[in-house]
């Protein structure tokens, strides 16, 4: 008797349609990877008030306990405010009325406000006014206990800030919109509150620490490998005796001498020394990628060692531009809510140097100055 019980059947593959494959993503297949459809967080009674509340606390933690979160964060409320701002006019005495807690100056107090709005999507301050209305101070305040207020056609109507009493939320004090300084990042569409910045980072961020904490255990192992001691008995008090044995030699990493016939064997479990799944590179990837997410290059973040001096050139000034944006918003906001018109630090500018570098590939020795059109060229 053969091999086969029936004769060999020949398959189809060239009359099958391209709709029916796994590439098409066909009914026949499931997706291994799919997004949730989601909707932006508009007005949830369009007959009434919505009220929204800052993730403050969820989104603050992240700020508190990844370090390159942290300095990510950091950098863009340094670049975005710089040191010299230019301020004149009637704006100067308003500006110089900013005073915080008392010990605050008034870069330092909207700086506040801006980082808390990058940190959980809304920064909030308080205009503290005298009886003519006019601003005397302007106070950072928790956006974690700040609640914003919509009415039904999606204005806002007040801020409340509360406390909770016996695990009850209970209303503190009610602001009119004209007494809240109030910055929001990155709104998008009819939402009603800003986007945290470590939200499009936070899978990024818990893929690192489980790498971390996975590589710690690497290091663990090949330092101090898992033991299996293999015992000539089965006696609770000779097993006890030898365990303790072990875990006293282990822990001052001296030697240990017993009687040949007590213990049968030892297997040490450690990581193979030459094993192909190589967790730095994962790592290094991920970091990469958050990086790329945050939107803050690594020349600025202070390492780079992988870019050249012109790529990172190229790179730099896409974040400026990103930078100035930022700026933009800032500038606005405070002139048309603090009545402060100010003009925050220009970044520095390389397009000159990029010009100057292709001009030297191109064979030429040019000279570059900003805002000078004329140019010396040999």
């Amino acid at each position: 008797m053969g091999q086969f019980q029936v004769d060999p059947q020949e398959t189809n593959m060239s009359g099958q349609s391209y709709s029916t494959t796994s590439s098409a993503g066909g009914q026949s297949y499931n997706d291994f990877y799919s997004v949730t459809p989601e909707d932006t967080d508009g007005l949830e009674d369009h007959e009434g008030e919505t009220v929204w509340n800052p993730e403050w606390s969820r989104w603050h933690a992240y700020y508190k306990n990844i370090p390159e979160f942290a300095a990510v964060i950091n950098k863009l409320g340094t670049w975005v405010y710089g040191r010299e701002i230019v301020i004149t006019g009637s704006s100067l005495k308003k500006f110089k009325q900013i005073k915080g807690n008392g010990k605050d100056t008034p870069r330092g107090v909207l700086k506040n406000v801006w980082k808390s709005a990058m940190i959980c999507g809304d920064g909030f301050a308080e205009e503290v006014k005298d009886k003519q209305g006019r601003i005397t101070n302007v106070k950072p305040l928790n956006s974690g206990k700040m609640a914003i207020v919509y009415n039904q056609a999606g204005i806002i109507i007040r801020y409340e800030e509360f406390e909770f009493n016996g695990g009850k939320r209970v209303r503190k004090e009610t602001w009119n919109p004209d007494e809240i300084f109030h910055l929001q990042y990155e709104r998008i569409g009819d939402e009603i509150h800003g986007k945290p910045f470590a939200e499009k980072l936070e899978q990024l961020i818990l893929m690192r620490n489980e790498a971390m904490e996975d590589q710690k255990v690497v290091f663990h192992r090949y330092v101090k490998p898992i033991q299996i001691i293999k015992v000539k008995s089965d006696d609770d008090a000779d097993l006890n005796r030898v365990q303790a044995s072990f875990d006293n030699a282990y822990k001052k990493t001296e030697n240990i001498i017993i009687p040949e016939d007590v213990v049968n064997d030892v297997t040490r479990v450690a990581i193979p020394q030459f094993a192909t799944l190589d967790p730095l590179n994962w790592l290094k990837y991920i970091i990469r990628q958050f990086v790329t997410a945050a939107g803050v290059p690594e020349v600025v973040m202070g390492w780079g060692a992988e870019t050249t001096e012109a790529s990172s050139k190229v790179i730099f000034l896409a974040f400026v531009v990103d930078i100035k944006d930022y700026q933009g918003y800032n500038e606005e906001q405070i002139e048309i809510q603090l009545g402060i018109k100010l003009k925050l630090p220009s970044p520095p500018d390389l397009e000159p140097d990029l010009q100057n570098d292709a001009a030297k590939d191109a064979g030429f020795q040019t000279k570059v100055k900003v805002g000078d059109a004329n140019t010396d060229t040999k």
